[in-house]
């Protein structure tokens, strides 16, 4: 089985990448981080969205390494059977994909530098009304801290040797991701 990630933060554009790419190649599903995680960041911590950037990236990287043994656990199941799966999320992290090397596994990060950019994305996806509930100087917060994950992203992918891309032009995030991916 060949397994395709793809990484990235909050509205990037990841999951609408991987519903067009598994719509085109006949995926049957596509696996959502998001879905594996009991809780939201939120909730599991309590904290506050008015901390700095910074320590509100390291709440979101210990989220996603505690998330660590059950993403390993869904990309060992799915390596086992037949088939090809896109697996899309912030849990895929490049110290994580790294431990896949070798295996029919390929990963792609898209990134989103521009924190005017996020707090539009943020205010219109689907589900906005958690962001939109938030005080505006928490809203910055958590834009702040998608930014920074961003820019952590990016870094940890340049370290690893593993392919990221800008979000940006949205019209053909799917095409580029699905050119890292499928090479086509």
């Amino acid at each position: 089985m060949t397994v395709y990630a793809i990484g990235g933060g909050s509205s990037v554009g990841k999951t609408t990448a991987a519903a067009s790419l598994a719509a085109r190649r006949g995926f049957g599903e596509v696996i959502h981080v998001d879905d594996l995680r009991e809780h939201s960041l939120t909730e599991r911590q309590g904290h506050s969205w008015l901390r700095p950037a910074d320590e509100l990236l390291d709440v979101l990287l210990a989220s996603t390494a505690r998330l660590g043994p059950v993403l390993t656990a869904e990309l060992d199941r799915l390596g086992a059977v037949n088939g090809s799966a896109i697996i899309e999320g912030e849990g895929v992290q490049p110290g994580l994909m790294h431990r896949y090397t070798g295996r029919d596994t390929r990963v792609v990060y898209v990134i989103e530098p521009d924190e005017d950019v996020l707090w539009a994305t943020l205010s219109t996806r689907p589900g906005a009304r958690r962001f939109l509930a938030l005080a505006p100087a928490e809203r910055r917060g958590v834009v702040r801290m998608n930014q920074r994950y961003g820019q952590w992203l990016r870094a940890e992918a340049e370290r690893y040797g593993q392919p990221w891309l800008l979000s940006r032009p949205w019209e053909t995030l799917g095409d580029r991701v699905g050119e890292c991916l499928f090479g086509t």
